[in-house]
């Protein structure tokens, strides 16, 4: 057999298991998701059972709903009286004047003693009118005499609802009824085909570019991720990413200024169009095959009215307003109010819009890299990255960014860099520091540049870099470090910042001083160390005597209702109680380190404080295995991160690490005994250095190319992981 040949049948059998893979995953989604009712009950009091008198006449319940709507079917509690009984029985919805409306009928051998069975009208929904009177006639044909069913009913009549039909023996009541306000029917095993489809493209897709057409690795990037990231702008339900009600809050309200329209009320409330306040509010959205059936209703639904006569009352921002960060998501809100799409219409352009710019950046990244194009290709296809960039996330533009800054010091690694590049650099700086402050160490990741390729004054670019990344950063986030000195005085904050200063300032005389002069490096590394112990001495020093822990007894009074503390970690509590910080990190990543890695990597999609779609560890494994592939260097290929320099990327991922545990611990009560609101998705941007950093053990090596079957498994996991989520999202 040809080459061709073999190719085209492996072709054939990844069709056959990719369709294998949907048709067992749209069966689960049958199962779980299809027929599903959900309902509000009219009377949940039952003491008596009250057969028919006459069962071809049946018993009558009269009721009224008070909210209205449609109703879908009605749920009533049955007695069999012990014993199985046999023919068919009618449940008939009437109006009050004995008008048929709607009907439903069952085999009395479905029916449980002292069971609820759940009728489903045959003609669909009916719309019933608030506060109006309905009859609900219940009769059965049985197959003999004693076939008797009844219902559970109170012992007293409620207002106006009561239950007639009944044998002489039977006393006065009102049946125990439950009207079903919402069915999914077959709803999610039809629209499983959406993704499904969406899916099967993506992975035979991937295959046909990467083994027949031979596509670049950009190319197969742009097809898989735009693909894959709109499943996942599908699949995850409105405003249940990531803190995605708040960006989705923050984004509205910069949309509203963009267009010109005030955002706030003189309360401070969001003004929004009439169609979306019933939608936004301030906590994760509602999960599950209702939220879908909703959201398909309504998502392709224009002619909205874009005047903000409405307000959100419990709405609150996002703590960011870098409107860098939302410039996506408020560029496609703003689209979609002006052409008058529904609020899920609105929401998933705005979606599409955080897709397509990091599908760009991510492409641009991939273009610009030299070297382990593989990584990147990896990294950014991971299902957290997209998950991120298919939701309402300021997280996007960091991971985006990242790659893009990883790219371009490569490069710089592996040639000479321009002027315009050099500016370049210094405005991805700029912008990646401020992102997110705990990334701040990445922008270090430039002193790994050989000075020859920098040209003249090599040292001073990379000061210029660094400080641009600096002053970007202490911008944005001064009044968050003021916060977190709070029980330090102002001296300390200038002193503080004076010694970081100095301290830039030394490290950059000393690095230059490394790479001119090798025989004084001893001596450097004896003088930074001993400047470091002087500064940490100076540092508990401060700490120890500015400042002043709260007493046992504000500890005991800070305690709340639900036994969370008023009081949490600050740097100067941080300071004087170094062992309690360290025992606290060491026993969160102990507990939770697989569970990081899992949303890191994306197989725990979500929003994990609130709810986690986790899939299996196989598939995390997997993932982890792929992305060592990666990054495993070929037999006689450079090292991409020589000597000192794979030490200090690994010194930067666990300074961003550090980090994130100091912001988090901001958050921390102080009668916690782990770490609060760490999440792995915070160290998504940390996979592509960390992938590097492994690619540089030599203990196993490729003694061929081996991109096209490592970026097809790459799809192929990621498809298979929204899969799974499909699966359980829609379960929920």
């Amino acid at each position: 057999m040809n080459k061709t040949c073999r190719r085209w049948l492996a072709g054939a059998v990844l069709a056959v298991i990719v369709l294998a893979a949907l048709a067992w995953t749209w069966y689960g989604v049958r199962q779980t998701a299809d027929g599903r009712s959900r309902y509000e009950q009219i009377n949940d009091e039952y003491s008596q059972v009250v057969d028919p008198a006459d069962p071809s006449a049946g018993l009558v319940q009269t009721f009224a709903w008070e909210k209205g709507g449609a109703l879908y079917g009605v749920r009533l509690l049955f007695s069999i009286h012990g014993r199985v009984a046999h023919g068919t029985l009618y449940a008939e919805l009437q109006d009050s004047a004995g008008t048929r409306l709607a009907g439903a009928a069952c085999d009395m051998t479905a029916l449980l003693d002292n069971t609820f069975y759940t009728f489903i009208f045959e003609e669909g929904p009916v719309n019933l009118t608030a506060g109006e009177s309905y009859r609900l006639r219940v009769w059965y044909q049985p197959a003999t005499a004693e076939d008797v069913v009844g219902l559970w009913a109170s012992e007293t009549v409620l207002t106006n609802m009561p239950l007639t039909g009944g044998t002489a023996d039977s006393g006065e009541g009102t049946a125990a009824l439950q009207l079903v306000t919402d069915h999914s029917g077959g709803f999610a095993s039809r629209a499983f085909w959406v993704p499904g489809a969406l899916l099967a493209l993506a992975v035979l897709g991937g295959w046909w570019l990467l083994f027949v057409k031979k596509a670049g690795a950009v190319p197969v990037l742009c097809v898989a991720g735009a693909l894959l990231g709109l499943i996942m702008s599908l699949i995850i339900p409105p405003l249940a990413g990531p803190d995605e009600y708040a960006h989705a809050a923050t984004a509205y309200a910069q949309a509203s200024e963009l267009l010109g329209q005030a955002p706030y009320d003189e309360q401070g409330r969001l003004r929004m169009r009439e169609c979306d306040a019933p939608h936004m509010t301030d906590e994760t959205g509602e999960r599950g095959v209702f939220a879908y059936k909703r959201m398909a209703g309504q998502l392709l639904e224009t002619g909205h009215d874009g005047a903000l006569t409405a307000v959100a009352e419990d709405v609150r921002a996002a703590a960011s307003g870098n409107r860098l960060l939302y410039a996506p998501m408020v560029l496609g809100m703003a689209l979609g109010r002006v052409l008058g799409l529904s609020f899920y219409g609105m929401l998933w352009l705005a979606r599409l819009c955080n897709l397509a710019v990091y599908l760009a950046l991510a492409a641009l990244a991939l273009h610009l890299t030299p070297r382990a194009k593989n990584v990147f290709f990896c990294a950014a296809l991971l299902p957290m990255a997209l998950q991120v960039a298919g939701c309402l996330s300021a997280d996007m533009p960091v991971m985006a960014l990242t790659l893009l800054w990883i790219a371009w010091c490569l490069r710089g690694c592996a040639g000479p860099v321009t002027t315009a590049g050099w500016l370049a650099g210094m405005l991805l700086a700029a912008l990646l520091a401020p992102a997110k402050a705990i990334y701040l160490p990445l922008t270090g990741l430039c002193l790994v540049i050989p000075g020859a390729n920098l040209g003249a004054r090599p040292g001073w670019k990379k000061t210029a870099i660094l400080g641009a990344a600096a002053l970007s950063w202490a911008a944005a986030n001064a009044s968050y470090f003021g916060y977190l000195m709070r029980d330090m005085p102002d001296a300390a904050f200038w002193l503080g910042g004076a010694a970081a200063v100095a301290a830039a300032v030394i490290g950059l005389c000393a690095a230059r001083l490394w790479e001119r002069r090798p025989a004084a490096r001893r001596w450097i590394l004896l003088v930074g160390v001993a400047l470091a112990l002087v500064a940490l001495a100076a540092l508990f020093w401060m700490a120890s005597h500015w400042g002043e822990d709260p007493t046992p007894q504000q500890l005991v009074e800070g305690i709340q209702p639900n036994g969370d503390s008023i009081y949490t970690y600050s740097v100067g509590y941080i300071l004087r109680n170094l062992p309690r910080v360290v025992k606290l990190t060491v026993a969160t990543f102990a507990a939770k380190l697989p569970a990081y890695w899992q949303q890191a990597l994306g197989t725990a999609l979500g929003e994990p404080v609130i709810y986690s779609v986790e899939v299996s560890w196989l598939l995390t494994l997997a993932l982890t295995g792929v992305l060592w592939l990666a990054a495993m260097p070929a037999a006689d290929s450079p090292r991409r991160l020589p000597g000192w320099r794979l030490w200090w990327v690994l010194a930067l991922c666990a300074g961003c690490v550090a980090l994130c545990v100091a912001a988090c611990l901001t958050w921390t009560p102080l009668n916690y005994e782990q770490i609060f609101g760490i999440q792995g998705r915070y160290f998504l941007p940390l996979v592509p250095l960390l992938a590097l950093a492994a690619g540089e053990w030599r203990g196993v090596v490729r003694s061929r190319d081996l991109s096209a079957g490592v970026r097809l498994a790459q799809i192929g996991l990621c498809a298979a992981v929204l899969l799974e989520a499909i699966s359980q999202l829609a379960a929920l």
